[in-house]
């Protein structure tokens, strides 16, 4: 008897599990439905279009470079520029292993997915691999240590920001306003290809009327890279 009434508790758990997660998965699909019918009406109501699974090659310059990891863009123009907002995301698997209770070793694997939204203003010249990024703790000890790494004879600037790519090739200069907006905090790492001028945040997109205010200071950066300020 006590061995049914234990199997009809067992039940009754994972049966009570079961519908959590199930509660749960619906949950989360109401959200998303929700998400994009509003990314859908702010796109429809400013001459936006969202695009599912663009045909877009940001992934290189993102982190996981996953080439399938943009399931969703919204593209359109905004102060005298056409800008793009996506979703990205990449799974991240891990080993684990734990002590099985007899002595032994349960080996397994974790998976985290990351998910980020992808930023563009979309230049009208295009340009070689051009960037800016912040230095790693590595590149700052070799600057500290060794004098290596380039550097832009603006000491606070080379201090805790590289160049990437090829800025002798580029049609963009690299402006001291530039240089001391990275500095002020005013301008996000960012990466230039062809017309594309990119920089990434954690987290998906949410409230679609955030649009302008993300994508404004990558906006500095396009005003001081060509000269030209968009009108806001």
């Amino acid at each position: 008897m006590d061995g049914v009434a234990v199997a009809v508790s067992l039940i009754a758990c994972l049966l009570v599990v079961g519908g959590l997660i199930t509660g749960l998965v619906i949950l989360q699909r109401r959200q998303e439905r929700r998400r994009l019918a509003s990314l859908q009406h702010w796109a429809f109501t400013n001459d936006w279009r969202l695009v599912p699974h663009p045909n877009v090659d940001w992934a290189n310059r993102l982190p996981g470079r996953n080439r399938r990891g943009v399931t969703l863009a919204l593209t359109g123009p905004l102060w005298g520029r056409r800008a793009s907002v996506a979703d990205y995301s990449y799974t991240e698997s891990t080993s684990t292993s734990s002590p099985d209770g007899n002595g032994g070793t349960t080996h397994g694997t974790q998976t985290t997915t990351h998910s980020y939204t992808v930023l563009v203003v979309h230049l009208e010249r295009p340009s070689p691999y051009l960037g800016i990024q912040p230095r790693g703790v590595l590149s700052k000890w070799g600057r500290a240590l060794f004098g290596t790494g380039t550097a832009l004879g603006h000491e606070r600037f080379d201090k805790d920001f590289r160049v990437v790519g090829e800025p002798g090739a580029s049609p963009y200069r690299l402006q001291p306003a530039l240089l001391a907006a990275h500095v002020d905090g005013a301008a996000p790492p960012w990466t230039l290809v062809g017309t594309d001028l990119l920089t990434f945040r954690p987290g998906r997109l949410g409230d679609p009327a955030s649009i302008p205010q993300l994508l404004g200071p990558l906006f500095r950066v396009a005003d001081l890279l060509t000269g030209q300020v968009a009108i806001r």
